[in-house]
């Protein structure tokens, strides 16, 4: 039992550090570039901004919303058609349900955003 403790701390330890090293290697080995102000600036037309730039309306944040938990029911339903034999009745109608709610929740959401 302290073994699969162990490998899940290796797993771990593992995910946290390839990306950081990448991360670091990236930033230290990187062009440090300080850059032209009139080529960095967004083009709209020829038009001077209005504003900051990086003010951008998050019109694609409500679907990523409805899709994430979408996502990790779809997830939990593929592991769970794996094991779907072996466990109880009251297990697998809960999924089920999970399922058809996660359905019925995506489609009143995209109907909120869609208003």
């Amino acid at each position: 039992m302290l073994y699969n403790y162990i490998a899940l701390l290796i797993f771990i330890a593992f995910a946290v550090f390839v990306p950081a090293s990448f991360l670091l290697s990236a930033k230290l080995l990187g062009r440090k570039s300080q850059g032209n102000k009139v080529k960095n600036a967004p083009y709209e037309s020829g038009e001077e901004t209005i504003g900051n730039s990086k003010d951008v309306d998050n019109e694609y944040l409500p679907y990523f919303m409805l899709f994430l938990p979408f996502e990790i029911v779809v997830a939990i339903m593929i592991l769970w058609s794996t094991i779907a034999r072996s466990i109880s009745f009251g297990a697998s109608f809960g999924v089920l349900l999970l399922g058809v709610m996660a359905t019925v929740l995506s489609v009143v959401g995209y109907k909120m955003v869609r208003k």
